[in-house]
């Protein structure tokens, strides 16, 4: 039996989307989101959590949602497509905390069209204050080859405020 990847990807997107009109800070919040928008193309989300949570609401089970977003090209991979998180050091602007995560990256259109669609947002949500460690920087490669890099302002130093 084949997938319907685009009935999933509708299904993934209107329980997002219906997730966040519930509790908005599931998405954009660091410290508390399931995924925050690092630049205006790319939202980190914080693995296993977004994939185990985003499949539970809409009634998948994980692999699932994770092939769908995957195949449907929202979710970055290695060129193999076998590797979808990687580890990260992440802070919060302001802050002097850097916590370790394992992250993946979503497209912000797959994210912002839930959220304006199902969600009652007015519009896209704007890049959160969620940055990358600049050393980390390196480590991101794997997932943007052949593919618009990560912007500058996804990245910063703590010791550069």
């Amino acid at each position: 039996m084949l997938t319907d990847f685009s009935m999933n990807l509708e299904r993934l997107e209107k329980a997002l989307g219906e997730q966040y009109r519930q509790s908005s800070f599931i998405l954009g919040t660091p410290g508390t989101s399931l995924a925050c928008k690092v630049d205006p193309f790319y939202y980190l989300a914080i693995e296993p959590g977004f994939i185990k949570h985003l499949s539970r609401w809409a009634g998948m089970f994980p692999e699932s949602a994770q092939a769908t977003l995957v195949k449907t090209g929202n979710m970055l991979t290695d060129p193999s497509r076998s590797v979808f998180v990687i580890p990260l050091a992440v802070y919060e602007e302001g802050s002097p905390d850097v916590l370790r995560v394992g992250a993946s990256f979503v497209l912000a259109t797959f994210i912002d069209q839930a959220v304006t669609r199902y969600g009652g947002a007015d519009g896209p949500l704007p890049v959160s204050r969620l940055r990358i460690l600049e050393s980390d920087r390196a480590k991101t490669e794997l997932l943007f080859t052949g593919k618009p890099p990560l912007q500058g302002l996804a990245f910063g130093n703590l010791n550069q405020r």
